[in-house]
């Protein structure tokens, strides 16, 4: 492996760590969000304020992290009956190709996602119940993309660091 490729799968272990990390994070918070609100409820007879809503943003969060986990590992759903009509010595060209194609598209994603959070920001949307401006959270949208889309360009750049498809169950 070259020093480049090498860098680059140094860089990708490193920011799937951190994508990890955030996303059980997530799930954590709303664990634990959800546990306060139950224990608020059963023994104070009183719903704790906000709550629910930091359990959904934090399970949102953790979710659109899981994302990238998911295309970090190749773990992802992907439809494989059409594996068999070409010829398995075609299977690197076209893993290429999906990864090209793949980058192409979570790049266009990242910048529709850009424009939908700078609106969101231009007209100060809240969150209705929390009264907090909700472009800040929306950020996790860019982020998933462009960092999905740095993993496929990665790939296809470099296909040795693409990670091996986990063999299907017969």
């Amino acid at each position: 492996m070259s020093r480049v490729q090498s860098a680059a799968a140094g860089f990708l272990k490193q920011l799937t760590r951190i994508e990890q990390a955030i996303a059980v994070a997530g799930l954590l918070l709303t664990a634990a969000a959800l546990l306060v609100d139950i224990f608020a409820r059963e023994v104070l007879h009183s719903s704790l304020f906000g709550s629910l809503r930091v359990a959904v943003y934090a399970t949102a969060f953790a979710a659109l992290f899981g994302f990238c986990v998911c295309v970090a590992s190749n773990s992802h759903i992907r439809v494989t009956i059409f594996d068999g009509f070409t010829p398995a010595s075609w299977r690197p060209a076209i893993y290429r190709l999906a990864d090209v194609i793949s980058f192409a598209i979570c790049s266009v994603f990242a910048w529709f996602a850009a424009n939908y959070v700078w609106q969101t920001y231009l007209v100060s949307e809240t969150d209705v119940s929390l009264n907090v401006v909700i472009w800040p959270f929306q950020l996790v949208l860019i982020w998933m993309f462009l960092s999905a889309a740095v993993r496929y360009g990665l790939f296809a750049a470099c296909p040795a660091l693409r990670p091996q498809e986990e063999e299907l169950a017969q």
